[in-house]
């Protein structure tokens, strides 16, 4: 996987993608999280607004200078029956910092392409 980031610190967006996998839609979980999923609905990409925030509610350690020098991101993640279970590892300086996201439920959220079309 060729992971990017990129931090957009005047309006606190942190945003993770896979550049070698196109995503085919994105599904707005919160008002803090988009996801990226691909034809086969593995997941190529994250958005997080308000990422300081959002992150730092997580796990204490991440904070906004963290995200303006964060060396590497991967994205861990299994399907478990109807859920996503998402572990972000942030990489700084050779040290690596684990970030479990709260589970997302795959059903309850509908992209608004498909919703529209129902």
């Amino acid at each position: 996987m060729g992971i990017k980031i990129h931090y957009n610190e005047e309006d606190d967006i942190f945003t993770i993608y896979d550049d070698e996998h196109k995503p085919s839609e994105t599904i707005e979980f919160s008002e803090f999280l988009n996801i990226d999923i691909d034809k086969d609905r593995s997941i190529v990409g994250l958005e997080v607004f308000y990422a300081s925030e959002f992150f730092s509610a997580l796990n204490k350690i991440i904070t906004k200078s963290l995200l303006e020098s964060v060396d590497k991101v991967l994205i861990e993640h299994e399907n478990y029956r109807n859920n996503w279970f998402i572990v972000l590892v942030f990489e700084k300086d050779g040290e690596k910092i684990r970030v479990q996201l709260p589970p997302l439920r795959k059903a309850e959220y509908t992209s608004p392409l498909i919703a529209s079309s129902q």
